[in-house]
Formats: C-alpha cells, sequence, structure tokens
C-alpha cells in the first residue's frame, strides 16, 4: 500500500488527480443516473396533476412503465446485464421498478397518505 505525505502538498499523486480527465466509466455511470432520475421526476410530474388518494397508484404505474422503456433501451443496446463494471440501461429498469415497489409498498403501509 502506497503512503502520501501530507507535507508535500504537490505530491505526484495529488498532481495526477487534479490533471486527470474524467475517466469514461464514471462519465457513463454519471450519464445514466442522471437520465434516470430524469425520466423519475417526468413520472412524478405527471402523476402529480391527479387527486390525492390515486397519485401513489399513478406515479408507481408510471414509474413501472418507465422501468419497461429502460429494459427496453436495454435490450436494443445489447448489452449483457452484469458485464458492465458501470451503470447500464439494466441497471436504470432495475431503479425504476424499485422505486415503483417502493411507492407501492409505502402506499399500502398508509405511509403516502392514500
Amino acid at each position: 500500500m502506497t503512503t502520501f505525505d501530507l507535507r508535500n502538498h504537490r505530491s505526484d499523486l495529488w498532481r495526477r488527480r487534479r490533471h486527470r480527465a474524467r475517466d469514461p466509466a464514471g462519465a457513463a455511470t454519471e450519464s445514466v443516473l442522471v437520465s434516470w432520475l430524469l425520466t423519475a421526476v417526468m413520472c412524478l410530474a405527471l402523476a402529480a396533476p391527479c387527486p390525492p388518494a390515486a397519485l401513489p397508484w399513478v406515479a408507481a404505474g408510471l414509474l413501472s412503465l418507465s422501468g419497461f422503456a429502460w429494459l427496453g433501451i436495454a435490450l436494443v443496446r445489447g448489452v449483457e446485464p452484469a458485464a458492465s463494471p458501470t451503470l447500464t440501461a439494466w441497471d436504470a429498469a432495475l431503479l425504476s421498478f424499485a422505486a415503483s415497489f417502493g411507492v407501492q409498498a409505502a402506499a399500502r403501509l398508509g405511509l403516502l397518505g392514500a
């Protein structure tokens, strides 16, 4: 394990970190995560005009539909589900389904006032 000297603030380690461009894996992960967040926010915005009693169920349905859309994107791109160390469309689909199931569970438990 390498160590670094805190007194030498201009060490090679700090210089490499500062001048290193963003790695493509991190950029891909961030891109998928931001895209998924935008789709989740869009689902919630589309469900917002619904009556309060139906709001959780409509939001869960829209999140589930976005999960199927992400699943379609994953199938079209042809990326293997567990082959990539970064986030892919498969992961975004799983996040959408998990969010949908979470909203459904919270609604059934009465946590959302429905």
